[in-house]
């Protein structure tokens, strides 16, 4: 079948937008675990715990700025000048009055956690909220317009930029204060880089109308986020309120160490995929074939890097953060296992958004992120932050399923389906996840923790690679000719398509 001039341009979009997504997450992932490695030397639990407690209250209200507005912006055809300006005047408003509201409740929130040092740090970090608010809109835009080239390279930049600050900082001794500053930074380079690389002015336009139609999706779509960023960050909240600021410290690094490479995936994917279905939102047969090569993908990657994660999460982290951060290794093991979950699931809800079915998004996550929250809850009736880390495992193994089910359905796709396209790399990183297990089990606990590190790093590679290549995954197949053919502008995703 020949394609058409649509279908060919949506081709070389996707093929450049898995490129440079895929260019930019992997140069992005090395810095920053970089310097969270330097920052983690340099800085303590305690500060990395006030940090985790700011954030689950201005990442909330950063979620309240964007209104789900972003990514109704991306999904929706049709977009007119009216709708993109009104939107930006909603979002650069919302921003001032949630800047004003975090600097005015500022000691507040800092009596609930009872840390009365967290008090300055709100009254401070409030200003991001004006900064994220320009560069909402813009962001939108490049990723409607898939200059995903640009983003990666605005990405890359403010993390570089920001990460430079807080390191110099943190060795000028300013503690937790180079964290504040470092999404200061961060906020202020995003905005002004989207700004410019959008080459986006904005008028004083607003329509009513305009603003019914972008609120038919987005309302659910906010509706969706607000439970969304609840049921991922109620788990902060309580264990800084019921556990401390140390105890947080040592669970945020361990999740924040499984969220790496998982972040990076997802990103991708999201970026990449949720213009592109959204494209052929009306072929439900081209978006099944396209998500299921991707989900094998997202499985080939992700797979390996959270089961190793859990096998050798002692050695890294005695090599990697030194023995302060001991503690963290524990949770890092279970935490892993909900990563793995985690890569399963994460981009399921894009079928869902692609298709204008934010309802349904809203209505049965509303469901399970209840369950998510419950599970927090009976971790610290428990009485330890690593219960903590159990039971939000065990909620995640019983949201697999229906969640797969449920966004299976917008494009007649099951969740055997789902679950088949990425059994073979499952399979096989647990293959090597029990080589690996023995060979630590064998090695002399005489050795130094880093050379035991080296060599179960690359008994997992040699084991994995052998695995997959053996085995002929349909997956590895389908990734070793995409970057085969990808200087012919020829992917995977072409072939889908084609």
């Amino acid at each position: 079948m020949n394609n058409s001039p649509t279908q060919t341009s949506l081709k070389s979009q996707i093929t450049s937008g898995v490129m440079w997504c895929g260019f930019g997450r992997v140069a992005q992932q090395v810095v920053q675990f970089g310097l969270s490695v330097l920052l983690a030397r340099l800085l303590s639990p305690d500060d990395f715990g006030l940090i985790a407690m700011m954030m689950v209250f201005t990442g909330f209200a950063g979620m309240l700025a964007d209104g789900g507005f972003n990514t109704a912006l991306v999904q929706k055809q049709g977009m007119t000048d009216a709708h993109v300006y009104t939107v930006f005047w909603i979002t650069l408003v919302s921003g001032f009055l949630l800047a004003a509201m975090t600097f005015l409740l500022g000691s507040t929130l800092a009596s609930f956690y009872e840390a009365p040092a967290l008090e300055p740090i709100f009254k401070v970090i409030s200003v991001n909220f004006i900064l994220s608010s320009f560069g909402n809109v813009p962001s939108a835009l490049l990723q409607k317009r898939m200059a995903f080239k640009k983003i990666a390279a605005i990405n890359n930049w403010a993390l570089f930029v920001s990460g430079t600050v807080a390191v110099v900082m943190a060795l000028c001794g300013a503690g937790v204060w180079s964290l504040v500053v470092q999404s200061i930074v961060s906020s202020l380079v995003l905005a002004s880089l989207r700004i410019w690389s959008c080459r986006w002015v904005p008028r004083f336009i607003f329509s009513p109308q305009a603003l019914r139609e972008i609120w038919g999706f987005s309302g659910h779509m906010f509706g969706f986020l607000f439970i969304n960023y609840w049921a991922r960050n109620a788990d902060n909240l309580i264990i800084g309120k019921f556990f401390g600021s140390t105890a947080l410290g040592f669970y945020n690094r361990a999740y924040a160490l499984m969220l790496l490479p998982l972040t990076q995936f997802n990103a991708i994917i999201n970026q990449v995929m949720l213009p592109a279905l959204s494209k052929i939102q009306d072929d439900k047969p081209l978006a099944r074939s396209l998500y299921l090569k991707t989900t094998g993908i997202v499985s080939l990657l992700a797979s390996p890097l959270m089961f190793g994660l859990f096998v050798v999460a002692d050695p890294f982290i005695l090599t990697v953060y030194g023995e302060k951060w001991g503690d963290v290794a524990p949770i890092l093991q279970i935490l892993a296992l909900v990563g793995w979950m985690q890569s399963l699931t994460s981009s399921v809800g894009l079928l869902l958004q692609s298709q204008g079915r934010s309802d349904r998004l809203f209505y049965w996550w509303s469901l399970f992120y209840a369950m998510f929250i419950v599970s927090f809850f009976v971790g610290v009736m428990i009485g330890t932050v690593y219960a903590v880390a159990v039971c939000y495992a065990v909620a995640n193994l019983l949201y697999i399923y229906p969640a797969m089910s449920i966004c299976g359905r917008a494009v007649d796709l099951k969740a055997f389906e789902i679950m088949k396209a990425a059994s073979g790399p499952v399979f096989a990183a647990l293959g090597m996840g029990a080589v690996v297990y023995a060979v630590k089990w064998w090695l002399p606990a005489a050795w130094p923790t880093g050379l035991q590190l080296a060599l179960l790093i690359l008994t997992g590679m040699f084991v994995y690679l052998s695995i997959v290549i053996l085995a002929k995954l349909a997956a590895w197949q389908d990734l070793w000719e995409f970057i085969r053919r990808k200087k012919q502008k020829t992917s995977l995703t072409s072939e889908c398509l084609g």
